[in-house]
């Protein structure tokens, strides 16, 4: 072991230049690790781009495809069944019921600004209410007129409170409340397809039809329609 109290100056300052040395190639080595590492993840994320890219154009087109096979068959089952222009869905399945496909959209619950002054004269009257410590119908207001995660209010809840404010009969709740109802300007998602089939049990399977769902679902080949005609959303 090496005394240092026995070293020169000269071999004390060739130490300090050797321990510089190896700390400096240690360093070079840590950021040339690093930049592989960011190339790789530059290309890694550059090929996964190209690859989803071409997954949403291919599904797209295959949704699109599926949606004007079945444009026919929809005018059709609405002239013959009578069912409204507007029906959000339609679901067509073989004579056998072991395959089955349904196309549609979904409604998004959407106020326009006057929605804010109802909600005002909503909450005025459970201000107002406090003074008497009804704290459970205040518990209830507030809950109806809480809004979701895009920071919108639920049209059941609307309905709901709407039914209260009649029961209550306060002029300013039920002011505030057709206001809300009158901002009410729901608006249509983007269409879905949706598939399924029965396997040898019986059992309903959805085929997956998004990346997210795909490694969730396992399934045999021989039992997947989708092997013999392919089917996306």
């Amino acid at each position: 072991m090496i005394n240092l109290e026995n070293l020169t100056e000269e071999q004390k300052n060739e130490l300090k230049r050797q321990f510089a040395e190896e700390e400096a190639e240690k360093e070079q080595e840590r950021n040339q690790r690093i930049k592989e590492y960011k190339d790789l993840v530059d290309e890694c994320v550059m090929k996964g781009i190209q690859k989803a890219k071409y997954v949403s154009e291919m599904i797209a087109n295959e949704k699109k495809e599926i949606q004007d096979m079945f444009k026919t068959l929809i005018a059709l089952k609405a002239e013959m069944y009578g069912l409204r222009d507007n029906q959000q869905s339609n679901t067509f399945t073989t004579s056998d019921g072991n395959y089955s496909i349904t196309l549609g959209y979904r409604v998004i619950d959407s106020f326009d600004d006057t929605v804010h002054t109802g909600i005002a004269k909503a909450k005025n009257y459970i201000n107002r209410i406090l003074k008497d410590e009804n704290k459970e119908l205040q518990k209830v207001l507030d809950l109806l007129l809480k809004k979701d995660k895009n920071g919108n209010l639920k049209a059941s809840r609307v309905i709901e409170l709407e039914r209260i404010a009649l029961e209550i009969g306060d002029e300013e709740l039920t002011d505030g409340v057709r206001i809300i109802k009158e901002a009410w300007k729901p608006q249509k998602s983007r269409t879905f397809i949706e598939a399924s089939y029965k396997d040898e049990n019986g059992n309903k399977i959805n085929i997956p039809l998004s990346m997210t769902t795909i490694n969730e679902v396992n399934y045999e080949a021989n039992n997947n329609p989708a092997n013999k005609e392919n089917t996306h959303s």
